[in-house]
């Protein structure tokens, strides 16, 4: 990279840097918080997870429904997340296709007596969910924090590959002490590369979570778009059953769950065709999520059809965003990382702010030694010991979200070493020079 790309390279990176650090304090905050909101509110970690064969009389409950609100058409059956003996049904009014406007009727699904919508508490940590996810701007600031993700990992990738111009001089771990400017910098650029790949995971993330609305969107309207022109024509003769239709769809996938049914000929489902999404059941697979096509009059399974990369990464998203897949131990090792990764942007803003200052007296301070921790010579090669970080980092965040078991906390203690590099030398500036 030439001097003249790299200094604008390196503005740019400043600038947006400064953008997202203001952001930042707010979400690193937020998002530490919302990684205990089980312990917190005492719920569990993990939901459960409901057989689609599993909901006896579902279809009588159904028809009761049907009966009670005559001239409406079905047109999708949930659980309700809170309350798995509580279903959620959606019917259009006046016959009409379209989710917008519908009625929302909740029933028990053991009893099939119609119950009122279950309360939304107005708790402390919704408030600070909301603020997280979408800055108190509704759908408009999802896209909003999205963005704020996209930038954030500009700012990582970008000071991935300027670090290397300013490592010429310091080995990895080096942090000089001359000034509180040259301190900063050297801490700013070592937490940052040693946390780097960490950091990147929460960005892109956030990025598929901030726009898992838009997407959603997209996917409407094209792969249902794909399924109607493939299912244009409704079959003649009566629906089948809807347990027969659960039925069907537990069978296509059986070590999966049910997780919401789209009724056929709905805004959002082709004619003919029920449209049932079911989940897996490990940790991985939970967010998962696969449509079971069925033919609404045989009730018979058509097809099983696998969403698009951009909605299983979006799925994904969330528990790697907030380390909430692994137990309180992974919990505990991402609060400490999303602590480390809370300097990057202090720091990045206190450089940027000393650099301005119009008065840059020499201060009379005492000369301190450069903080060196490790003097071997792998150390003062540029990128190999934050790359060795970077993979081990990928590999116990992979490693530890696809096992469980006696394996997963083996993999999560991978993220201990960009943990032990970070905590190390900033004990030792901490503690000071030994006597």
């Amino acid at each position: 990279m030439n001097n003249r790309l790299f200094k604008l390279f390196y503005k740019t990176h400043i600038y947006v840097g400064i953008f997202v650090s203001l952001h930042l304090l707010v979400l690193t905050l937020t998002g530490s918080i919302l990684l205990f909101k089980d312990e917190i509110e005492g719920h569990e970690s993990h939901e459960e997870h409901i057989a689609a064969g599993a909901l006896p009389q579902i279809d009588t409950f159904f028809q009761n429904m049907l009966q009670k609100y005559p001239n409406e058409r079905p047109l999708a059956l949930s659980i309700e997340e809170a309350d798995h003996d509580i279903a959620q049904l959606r019917l259009g009014k006046d016959n009409s296709k379209m989710f917008r406007g519908s009625r929302r009727v909740y029933f028990d699904t053991k009893t099939g007596l119609e119950v009122e919508a279950p309360k939304k508490t107005g708790s402390f940590m919704e408030a600070v969910l909301i603020l997280h996810r979408e800055f108190f701007l509704g759908s408009n600031g999802k896209i909003y924090v999205g963005l704020i993700g996209l930038l954030y990992a500009f700012t990582l990738i970008s000071g991935f590959f300027i670090y290397g111009n300013f490592s010429k001089k310091t080995k990895f771990g080096e942090i000089r002490q001359q000034s509180a400017r040259t301190f900063s910098g050297d801490l700013h650029r070592f937490l940052g590369m040693t946390v780097f790949a960490w950091g990147l995971l929460i960005a892109i993330t956030g990025l598929f979570l901030g726009l898992s609305s838009t997407l959603i969107k997209v996917y409407q309207f094209s792969e249902l778009k794909k399924l109607t022109a493939q299912y244009p024509t409704a079959p003649s003769g009566p629906r089948a059953s809807l347990d027969k239709v659960l039925e069907s769809a537990q069978k296509a996938l059986p070590e999966s769950s049910f997780d919401y049914l789209a009724f056929a000929d709905t805004q959002f489902s082709p004619p003919g065709h029920h449209l049932v999404l079911m989940h897996g059941n490990t940790a991985f697979t939970e967010r998962l999520v696969e449509v079971v096509v069925i033919d609404a009059v045989t009730g018979e399974l058509t097809e099983v059809r696998a969403l698009p990369w951009y909605l299983k990464f979006t799925m994904l998203s969330e528990p790697l965003h907030f380390g909430n897949y692994g137990g309180l131990f992974l919990k505990l090792v991402w609060l400490t990382l999303s602590l480390i990764s809370l300097a990057l942007p202090i720091l990045g803003i206190y450089i940027w702010w000393d650099r301005r200052r119009k008065s840059k007296k020499a201060a009379a301070s005492e000369k301190k030694a450069n903080i060196l921790l490790w003097t071997s010579g792998l150390f003062q090669r540029a990128y190999l010991v934050p790359t060795t970080l970077m993979v081990i980092s990928a590999l116990a965040i992979v490693g530890s979200f696809v096992t469980h078991g006696a394996m997963n906390p083996v993999f999560v203690s991978g993220l201990l070493v960009p943990v032990y590099f970070s905590v190390r030398v900033l004990w030792t500036w901490i503690r000071g020079p030994r006597k």
